[in-house]
């Protein structure tokens, strides 16, 4: 074992945005764990992407993209007849930081607050378990973040992701997003938040982890900020994105000037033996698993990519490491502390996935015994009993042994993890032990519920046993979610949609569904074998590119694709409570409904609250004592917000802004947007916000006066009686209570509402 001064030589590794936001992700921790272990006592970690979100969502942060947002989109400069699509997102960026931005600016501390339940009052304790105070808290960091991207515009950030009008596919484009100070909110970010703490610890080492594609700008801007505040601290990258695209980034010209070496694949023992190398003043040639620049020529760098390491096995790693991190700016009440159980697939066969390419050879697992001893020293060590198991999907053995490990050290915790349908390891009586040793969520890989999809997915399962896994899983009350795809090669509208219709069926048993279009890369199956797909991989658009677009003899087109799942997701917003209303939020918030289920609640209880709740609002009606919503902001518009958010969702529209999950271009997207979308045309309509919800609402200008109208007499009950002496008819008072009912049903009128039953989680929260 190494033994060194715990300052002898100080690494910082570091999460750059964009991740996300309510849990710690385990790339640093394992790191950090890793290279104490081996006696390197000066480890920082830093999760810059959480830091931004709180950084951004501050009053001060809001107020400065305010007065940002009226100098480079004002409202007033769009004057035309007509409003076409090129123009269409600026204007709504405009026009929604008008309604929104004051508003946001004064709730986003207490937004921040329910999330975390850092505020000990009652409510702010009550709020983060209570749907009708915690939906308007997330809508309100939503818009936050909206308001810093209109600053920025058209970049966007979200809980989810970011994207600049740059290409991630294109090695000039992003060394451009770089230096691009108007679209690039990070550069700020980090000169004011980030670089002064570097400068002053200077770092020997900085390692960056790069997972997504949403990061790769984050991270090469402050590598290239770093680089050239302190040139002598060695730059490494690293993580599954890198895995990907790491010998593309490494022969594109410039990328030498922000950072200095790739970790490929896992990167504990690579970059210890970075560490070492570098604490020793030796080369780099050793280093497994490192592609880096040879500088012997200054002005003529040259990539060089070395041998790769062998994996650690990870009965020998230590646990995570979380020491540092910054836990109280989770947009969390509790803290869920990531652990992997075990790296790759055990089973490694299906022909879209590239996760191998992303971990390294191999699978490996950790033992039974190991994970409860690690999941018992997280616990007291952060005070969380609350875990998500990272793999891919547990071997059949560990889903029948672990559970009886955790139970016989009386762990005490809850988790949820990522599956694969295996029905002798998911039957009843292993199900409930699942339950028993606090599992509480299950995502499987289901696909597709078309054989011929699935065979040539080499998916290697039967819609029976799925059936029989999920229905054993939920009467356990654990709560099922289904990975489904579209759009994979050959399928036809037909088999989508018996997809869809699978699903619709079951849904007493699948609470969520977590679905993609499929998408083409270069290191799967379908990439190198497209004959055996039916398929011809069209050339990619970019020197960085990693997915490309094909065309098939048979089947959907991408095109077609993308509309397919906007009519399936717009099925599970009918027929999935949990994507019913704003309900959809509890799932496109990492590990929050894990929460109300770790907390008590059953799977069951919270679908038919979120079920119950869609139903109550939907039957609001028109009672006398209706008033307008305290704080409604309203602002006249010369363009319907309605007809540009349905253009905008359009997938054409779509299709011609940067990828959600790949940050790519479809190619001449925009032109043939432009073309088949027509422009908005001139109509007079009003945007309310209302603070309370955190909702839009277009108004025309008929309700916007039976608005101010409700204003001035303050009550429903008070304007229709009003209306009555003034000599109206009983159908004019129909529509007019017809009206205010939907007024209602958007949040825009209020009434005094009896308080509902709290869930099991509310009620422990209040207890």
């Amino acid at each position: 074992m190494i033994q060194l001064p715990s300052n002898d030589f100080p690494v910082t590794l570091a999460f750059p945005p964009q991740g996300h936001w309510t849990q710690p992700h385990l790339a640093l921790p394992c790191l950090k764990a890793w290279l104490h272990a081996s006696g390197y006592g000066d480890v920082e970690q830093m999760d810059l992407s959480v830091e931004a979100f709180d950084h951004f969502l501050t009053a001060e942060s809001l107020t400065r993209a305010a007065e940002k947002v009226q100098r480079r989109l004002p409202l007033d400069r769009f004057k035309e007849d007509r409003l076409p699509l090129g123009q269409m997102r600026a204007w709504r960026a405009a026009a929604e930081s008008a309604a929104s931005a004051e508003s946001v600016i004064e709730r986003v501390e207490a937004a921040k607050a329910v999330l975390r339940g850092q505020d000990h009052t009652v409510e702010a304790e009550r709020g983060f378990w209570d749907p009708d105070r915690y939906i308007p808290a997330v809508r309100t960091l939503y818009h936050g973040l909206r308001l810093i991207s209109s600053a920025h515009y058209p970049s966007e950030l979200t809980p989810h992701n970011f994207t600049m009008s740059y290409s991630n596919d294109s090695s000039e484009d992003v060394l451009a997003a770089t230096l691009d100070e108007e679209q690039n909110p990070f550069i700020e970010f980090y000169r004011e938040q980030v670089m002064p703490r570097l400068i002053e610890r200077e770092p020997r080492v900085l390692g960056l982890s790069v997972l997504y594609g949403s990061q790769l700008i984050p991270a090469l801007t402050l590598a290239r900020m770093v680089k050239a505040a302190l040139p002598d601290c060695h730059i490494t990258m690293g993580g599954g994105f890198l895995a990907y695209i790491g010998d593309k980034v490494m022969a594109a010209p410039g990328m030498a000037e922000c950072f200095d070496s790739i970790v490929f694949h896992e990167g504990e023992r690579p970059l210890l033996m970075l560490c070492e190398a570098l604490r020793l003043g030796e080369g780099l040639e050793d280093v497994g698993s490192l592609a880096w620049w040879d500088r012997s020529d200054p002005d003529h760098p040259v990539a060089v990519k070395n041998m790769a390491a062998h994996p650690i096995k990870l009965d020998d790693a230590p646990a995570p490491d979380l020491d540092g991190l910054p836990m109280e700016k989770y947009f969390s009440p509790r803290v869920v502390i990531p652990y992997d159980v075990n790296r790759g697939c055990y089973y490694g066969e299906c022909t879209f996935c590239t996760l191998p390419t992303v971990i390294g050879p191999g699978y490996r697992t950790r033992s039974s015994e190991t994970i409860a001893r690690h999941v018992v020293e997280l616990r007291d060590r952060y005070a969380s009993t609350h875990f998500n198991f990272i793999t891919d999907c547990m071997p059949p053995g560990m889903i029948k042994d672990l559970p009886e490990r955790l139970i016989e050290a009386e762990a005490g915790v809850t988790w949820w993890a990522d599956a694969r349908i295996e029905p002798k390891a998911y039957d009843a009586d292993g199900a409930k032990r699942l339950y028993e040793s606090g599992c509480r969520k299950l995502l499987f890989g289901f696909e597709s519920a078309t054989k011929r999809i699935l065979k040539m997915m080499m998916k290697g399962q039967s819609l029976k046993s799925v059936v029989e896994v999920a229905r054993n899983c939920t009467e356990a009350d654990i709560s099922v979610t289904f990975y489904a795809m579209v759009g994979f090669p050959t399928e036809t509208r037909e088999e989508a949609r018996a997809t869809l219709e699978f699903i619709e069926e079951h849904a007493d048993i699948i609470r969520e569904v977590s679905l993609q279009t499929f998408h083409i890369d270069e290191v799967a199956k379908t990439y190198k074998e497209p004959e055996q797909f039916g398929i011809r991989v069209l050339d990619a658009p970019g020197d960085l590119a990693l997915y490309h677009d094909y065309e098939a003899d048979q089947g959907m087109t991408q095109e077609e694709a993308a509309e397919m799942f906007e009519e399936m997701m717009a099925s599970f917003r009918r027929n999935l409570a949990i994507f019913s209303g704003d309900n959809i939020f509890y799932f496109m918030q990492k590990s929050h409904y894990f929460l109300h289920l770790a907390s008590g609640e059953t799977p069951q209880g919270f679908s038919g609250r979120c079920a119950d709740r869609t139903e109550a609002r939907a039957q609001r009606a028109a009672d006398p004592g209706l008033k307008v919503s305290p704080g409604l902001v309203t602002v006249p518009l010369d363009f319907s917000y309605s007809e540009a958010v349905r253009t905008l969702s359009d997938p054409l529209a779509r299709a011609a802004r940067p990828d959600f999950l790949t940050g790519r271009y479809v190619r001449d997207a925009d032109q043939v947007a432009e073309e088949q979308l027509p422009p908005l045309e001139v109509k007079e309509r009003f945007l309310l916000y209302d603070a309370e919800n955190g909702e839009f609402v277009e108004l025309r200008d008929g309700g916007a006066r039976v608005l101010a109208a409700l204003r001035q007499h303050g009550t429903l009950g008070s304007l229709i009686e009003a209306q009555r002496r003034g000599g109206a008819s009983e159908a004019a008072l129909d529509r007019l209570e017809q009206f205010a009912a939907e007024l209602h049903r958007l949040g825009v009128l209020r009434s005094k509402t009896p308080t509902p039953t709290p869930s099991p989680a509310l009620a422990s929260a209040q207890g």
